[in-house]
């Protein structure tokens, strides 16, 4: 019983460490091996295996210790700057990147203006088949008045903005209290896909620190080199829009819970809507003066 016990309990120690330090060993053991291929190649690997077989158990033990500790260390690194690099991605930029900032937006409004012009045109001629590839990038985009400079950016920022525009409710003041009354299975879905961006934005910092050990091999420049482009234009941009979708659909489908647990009237109309979101924000943020709403069962 104590032997079967102890099993499941190492056997869960290693799964929960090979899932928080798999990337970190990973890095470490290219970085290693590209270090071997400027000195020595396989018999050099060869070698050091041979001499570790003559090393006390404890001085093996303590190699080991130290690589788990700096695969820990570089872990760490990379949740410290996982948020401020996906920000970076997402197009937050101050001086001096500024200037390229504002051109970069102005693109993208002109963009935005053109998609509008050609789903107006798709929809006046009937071509479905091509109106819904522009109503699908077009939804990707925030109003202009909200572009971020990356595509990343418009597609969260889209997200974002769009309870605004549809319901009246401010995302970023609304969203602590509608993550309370969201069900589990919701909430489950939504941590999935934020740790799934975050996971993406971690690749691409890997990939980035894996660069500098193409000065000992070729092929690991090369490896980090096609992982930082998979991630930039790939990979991170699929699982934001993911994420992008969740986020929105909790506003879709479960406002009106926010509304009944803050006894809130409902709203009669879409139109009303609006108006009693951006009410209803305004609450939540530093109450009501004058004329309120009445509390509703």
């Amino acid at each position: 019983m104590i032997d079967a016990l102890g099993e499941a309990v190492a056997g869960h120690v290693v799964e929960r460490l090979l899932t928080r330090l798999g990337a970190a060993l990973v890095f470490l053991v290219g970085g290693m091996l590209a270090w071997l291929s400027s000195h020595g190649g396989w018999a050099r690997l060869v070698e050091l295996g041979a001499q570790a077989e003559e090393l006390p158990t404890l001085v093996v033990l303590a190699v080991v210790a130290g690589l788990l500790a700096a695969a820990f260390a570089a872990a760490s690194v990379v949740r410290l700057l996982n948020r401020p690099v996906l920000r970076l991605l997402e197009g937050y930029w101050t001086w001096p990147l500024q200037p390229l900032r504002a051109w970069l937006v102005g693109r993208k409004a002109v963009r935005r203006a053109v998609l509008e012009a050609e789903l107006r045109k798709f929809s006046s001629r009937g071509e479905r088949a091509k109106q819904v590839p522009a109503e699908k990038r077009l939804h990707r985009m925030p109003a202009p008045r909200w572009m971020m400079p990356t595509r990343l950016g418009n597609v969260l920022r889209a997200a974002e903005t769009r309870p605004a525009e549809k319901y009246g409710l401010d995302a970023v003041v609304v969203w602590p209290h509608l993550w309370m009354v969201l069900p589990e299975q919701v909430r489950l879905d939504v941590g999935a896909a934020r740790t799934a961006l975050d996971r993406s934005t971690a690749t691409l910092i890997w990939a980035v620190a894996f660069l500098p050990f193409g000065m000992w091999s070729l092929w690991a420049l090369a490896a980090g080199a096609v992982l930082t482009a998979w991630a930039v234009w790939l990979w991170i941009p699929y699982q934001a829009a993911r994420y992008a979708d969740v986020l929105e659909a909790c506003y879709d489908m479960h406002r009106q819970t926010l509304y009944e647990r803050l006894r809130w009237p409902l709203p009669t109309d879409p139109d009303d809507e609006r108006i009693q979101g951006e009410v209803l924000t305004t609450y939540l943020v530093r109450g009501l003066a004058g004329d309120a709403p009445r509390f509703v069962t």
